[in-house]
């Protein structure tokens, strides 16, 4: 309580002392009005000191909220690695153009092996089938009136064969192979008949052909008897070789169908 009225003794002094001070002012400039200029007025509060004085309010800072964690990527599942392709084939090797040679070589001679074998077999049933005595013309050759001076058909040279059973088998042989071959034109008579000149190797390889006399047939007819005799080729060989000729004339006739 004491402290209070000191207080409040200090608070009258200091306004007494103000008041003294306002009219000592106001004599010394005889009775002059002084107005307190605009805006310099003195407030003051009076506070009272008996009250306990409280503590400021703490300011509410504002609460600082935790920054939300990232959530964890979800771990995606890895993409299927993509299958190997598969490695293309390796191209088969080229085969050796010599070694298709010789064997397209190989096949040609079993393939005309194999043509002879058959000839062969036809020519020796043809030859019985036409078999007949010995002193009688074979019925493919030129009759004995109509050979040329040069000499028996089948002996180009003129030597008469030593076999002429087996010569005349060897000629009927080869008008048979030609006669299969032969292309016959449309309008060709009967009664055709010529005189058909080769050259051939052994093996019945035919080399050149022609056509001498006697022929009764035309240009036409001519040719075809040649390109059958080329078909023909090769003309038969084996089980003739003791009659073989290189140069062989032969009569090629036709008597009509």
């Amino acid at each position: 309580m004491a402290m209070h009225k000191e207080q409040k003794k200090a608070l009258f002094y200091s306004v007494a002392l103000h008041v003294v001070l306002v009219l000592l002012l106001f004599l010394a400039n005889g009775q002059q009005v002084i107005t307190p200029p605009k805006g310099m007025a003195i407030e003051a509060e009076i506070v009272d000191l008996s009250q306990p004085i409280s503590a400021p309010e703490p300011k509410n800072e504002p609460t600082i909220e935790p920054k939300p964690e990232p959530e964890p990527e979800s771990e995606s599942e890895p993409e299927p690695e993509p299958e190997p392709e598969p490695e293309p084939e390796p191209e088969p090797p080229k085969p050796d153009p010599a070694v298709l040679k010789r064997q397209q070589e190989q096949a040609e001679r079993l393939k005309k092996l194999e043509e002879l074998r058959k000839k062969r077999q036809a020519a020796e049933a043809a030859a019985e089938a036409q078999k007949k005595p010995e002193q009688e013309p074979v019925q493919t050759t030129m009759d004995n009136n109509e050979q040329e001076p040069s000499g028996p058909i089948g002996t180009p040279d003129g030597r008469v064969g030593q076999e002429p059973s087996l010569l005349n088998r060897y000629i009927a042989a080869i008008q048979a192979d030609v006669t299969r071959q032969w292309a016959r034109p449309v309008g060709t008579p009967s009664g055709l008949k010529c005189q058909i000149k080769v050259n051939q190797i052994p093996g019945g390889g035919v080399i050149n052909v022609s056509i001498g006399s006697p022929c009764n047939a035309d240009t036409v007819v001519k040719n075809s008897i040649i390109n059958a005799v080329k078909k023909a080729d090769p003309l038969p060989y084996a089980g003739f070789e003791p009659v073989f000729e290189r140069r062989l004339n032969f009569i090629f006739q036709y008597q009509g169908d």
